[in-house]
């Protein structure tokens, strides 16, 4: 399901966020308007943090059917993946904007979810196993 949804994401014709990109901005606008700092918070920060959260399974996904140690590749493939796709939507989306930022967000996105799963295994690991108790 969820490589349908990333599919289908990264492909569509149009930017995805074009439907709410209005009332984002509204939403920003007020969040400045109530104090948070321009700097802090913007369309490009948002979409680019979008972009890292939508890549963090793919780095779970990928790196959990890898054996431990090769965690890195999933990180490699959602680089490589996400240089693909921004090809892509130059040459046959021309509604969409490709752009290297995606390709490091998408990336930091598996890397987080490649270190999550590291960390999981890690401390699911590390935990004293309970010997069964006897009747």
């Amino acid at each position: 399901m969820y490589f349908a949804a990333l599919g289908a994401i990264v492909f569509w014709p149009s930017p995805v966020d074009r439907p709410i990109d209005g009332a984002l901005m509204h939403f920003i606008g007020w969040l400045h308007g109530h104090g948070l700092p321009q700097w802090f918070i913007g369309y490009r920060k948002v979409e680019f943090a979008a972009n890292i959260l939508m890549f963090v399974p793919f780095g779970v996904i990928i790196a959990a059917r890898l054996r431990r140690g090769f965690w890195w590749v999933a990180v490699m493939a959602a680089a490589v993946l996400s240089g693909l796709i921004e090809l892509a939507q130059a040459l046959f989306l021309p509604a969409r904007l490709p752009a290297w930022s995606d390709i490091a967000a998408n990336t930091s996105g598996a890397l987080v979810g490649a270190v999550l799963l590291v960390i999981f295994r890690s401390a699911a690991a590390s935990r004293p196993r309970r010997a069964p108790a006897r009747p």
